[in-house]
């Protein structure tokens, strides 16, 4: 395959190196979503939204990073477990909820994006998009809550937001010492 990639394409070993990362890493995130659906395998459209809204997010702010794939797996069961069974089941009235909301936009706004160590820095311009994209992410959840607050997903998707947000506040501290 490199050297197919080298001969038709003109791949140089650092294009090949990046590719083969990037495959690793999508299946590598492909299946901890598949070995903990399954876990969820009973509450399937619950657990794809949610998982929507949580790669939104990650994708966009980043966050917490683990080294290696098995304690990646279990840090992301447990979070994923702790952030639609056990979060949900603290009462949360909408206006207050609004406002929590509001302050995790401009914290994540603020903060993010937090990437692994091994990722390359990111510019100026994707950084923004990511925030950006977290910010109308937020704002739609902020939207769902005030026509149907009382739903199961967009409950869930509040709290993903709130625990989100702390894990970027935890990343953030850990990568550079200070939230500034």
């Amino acid at each position: 395959m490199k050297e197919l990639l080298k001969s038709t394409y003109q791949f140089t070993d650092y294009q090949i190196a990046q590719l083969a990362f990037l495959a690793k890493t999508l299946l590598s995130e492909v299946s901890k979503i598949f070995i903990i659906g399954l876990f969820f395998r009973k509450e399937l459209p619950f657990f794809l939204v949610s998982m929507l809204i949580l790669t939104l997010l990650r994708t966009s702010t980043g966050g917490l990073h683990c080294r290696t794939y098995l304690s990646c797996l279990i840090a992301s069961w447990f979070y994923i477990v702790f952030t639609f069974k056990v979060l949900p089941l603290i009462p949360m009235d909408p206006l207050p909820g609004i406002v929590l909301l509001i302050i995790c936009a401009v914290i994540d706004y603020h903060i993010g994006p937090v990437t692994s160590d091994v990722h390359l820095p990111l510019t100026q311009a994707v950084a923004q998009k990511g925030r950006i994209r977290t910010v109308i992410t937020i704002l739609a959840i902020i939207l769902l809550m005030c026509i149907i607050p009382e739903n199961t997903y967009v409950f869930t998707g509040f709290w993903i937001i709130i625990s989100h947000t702390l894990q970027l506040i935890v990343a953030k501290i850990r990568k550079k010492g200070a939230l500034i």
